[in-house]
């Protein structure tokens, strides 16, 4: 990916104003006043390159930072940003550290960042990531309470709806790695009660309905994990696919001794499901080497997507959900937005800071598309990882089905719709029977009411007839 840095060296000699317009102020602040923020970045580091770095300077960075974002700094030198101590610089550098698993100079500088900035709910969670590492749990827990604390005070005195509800998704993804930890430290119940936190809203809720189901499964609660699942089958959901939910589902089936319909979860993922991999695979490693078909698949899908089938454009549209890429589309928008006001200045100063404005663009643009690719193959990666998993359960159910049937034995019951006494709730769980009723609103809050199956009971004299019937239909599966 190209850097931005060579940028800050090209000096052109055309005055960018005539000489009536304040000609001993310093150009960047001349820009800035117009409201032309990437150009006066851009200029402000030219101007501070070669001189010490004042207080007023930082003060400034700051100012221009709270415009145009700090996305387009990621390609930066960190040399050149440790030149400018604010919160903001500190943020940038403590993720290249993280990165780079330096966890003390991280430390370090996350912890310098002022309470008060606009980054520092996310500097909190970084800090717990740090924590996390160095087996500090009292430290990691206390980073994601100022987390939430700090993000709740922001989103409370954001100047916008929108800013506020910025804030607000900070603090729901604190509450996420809350449960996280809590899950990876084998505190199911206290990972349950984060996660029940997070409203339906929120655009992490999608992704935290597989997190709960694994949660519960851990829990021995299969009904509740095969609850949630269901809800990836809603229309309203349809965007949202993960290969991992259908192996946790026929895992949980699994343990339950319903071999049956384990084995109807494993057929369903090879026969519909790994064909439309396959198909997906092929389109998009014909463009891994392409330097914008990526993004152009994401933001600007025209006809091209339409040729691709809807198992595509579910994918992409999950993506695009995501907030980085959100923060990312929005900063090539608004350089958009700056160079169309630029197009109605002179000509010379047109010449001066288009081409900036245009190299900015295609950097942003390459940066997404490398996100994106990464992401999208990523995915593609996790298919054979959970068709190998998904074969080797199917082989074990064929394995526990013929030791029934060599053994003869057989399970206590055949499978059944289930029953409400099969169900566990806590006492502030409500329990709907839908009778009648509408189901989406109760989307994620679901639960089987199936009866483990597990106990077996002895068959006299089990044919060789009979064993064939029992296990051929699963090892045509396995085949």
């Amino acid at each position: 990916m190209k850097s931005l840095l060579a940028l800050l060296f090209i000096l052109v000699s055309a005055p960018a104003f005539s000489q009536e317009e304040k000609p001993k102020e310093l150009l960047s602040k001349r820009l800035e006043d117009k409201k032309y923020y990437y150009s006066a970045l851009n200029e402000f580091f030219k101007e501070t390159y070669t001189r010490e770095v004042t207080k007023n300077d930082l003060s400034r960075l700051e100012e221009l930072l709270y415009f145009t974002g700090i996305e387009l700094l990621e390609d930066y030198e960190p040399s050149m940003l440790a030149r400018f101590p604010t919160s903001s610089t500190r943020f940038i550098l403590g993720r290249h550290a993280i990165q780079k698993k330096d966890w003390k100079r991280a430390q370090d500088l996350i912890e310098k960042i002022h309470p008060d900035h606009r980054y520092y709910p996310e500097s909190q969670l970084l800090l717990a990531q740090i924590f996390d590492v160095k087996k500090n749990k009292d430290e990691q827990f206390a980073s994601l309470d100022r987390c939430q604390s700090s993000a709740e005070k922001l989103e409370k005195g954001a100047a916008s709806e929108k800013i506020g509800r910025y804030f607000r998704m900070v603090y729901e993804i604190c509450l996420v790695n809350r449960a996280r930890f809590h899950y990876k430290m084998g505190e199911h119940q206290l990972a349950i009660d984060a996660y029940n936190k997070i409203p339906k809203k929120s655009y992490k809720w999608p992704y935290i309905i597989l997190e709960k189901a694994w949660v519960y499964y851990q829990l021995g609660d299969f009904n509740r994990t095969l609850g949630l699942l269901i809800t990836y089958k809603s229309p309203l959901m349809d965007t949202y696919f993960f290969p991992e939910a259908e192996y946790l589902a026929a895992l949980a089936y699994f343990r339950l001794c319903l071999y049956d319909d384990s084995l109807v979860i494993i057929d369903q993922y090879y026969k519909f499901y790994r064909p439309r991999f396959q198909a997906l695979e092929g389109v998009l490693r014909q463009n891994k080497d392409s330097q914008n078909y990526f993004y152009n698949l994401m933001f600007r899908p025209g006809e091209d997507l339409k040729k691709h089938e809807e198992f595509v454009r579910q994918i992409v549209t999950r993506m695009k959900k995501q907030t980085r890429f959100s923060l990312d589309f929005n900063s090539i928008y608004k350089i958009n937005q700056e160079m169309k006001r630029i197009l109605r200045e002179k000509k010379e100063v047109q010449s001066k800071f288009l081409p900036h404005l245009a190299s900015v663009r295609e950097n942003m643009i390459t940066k997404i598309n490398y996100n994106a690719k990464t992401d999208i193959f990523q995915f593609l990666e996790t298919v054979p990882f959970f068709s190998s998993e998904l074969f080797k359960l199917n082989l074990e159910v064929i394995s526990r089905k013929k030791d029934l049937v060599y053994g003869g034995k057989k399970l206590i019951a055949d499978r059944s719709r289930g029953d409400f006494s099969n169900v566990q709730r806590n006492r502030f769980e409500e329990f709907w029977k839908f009778h009648g009723a509408f189901w989406a609103d109760e989307l994620g809050d679901y639960s089987f009411g199936l009866k483990s199956n597990c106990e077996t009971v002895r068959v006299e004299n089990a044919t060789d007839e009979e064993i064939s019937n029992n296990t051929n239909d699963s090892t045509d599966k396995a085949e």
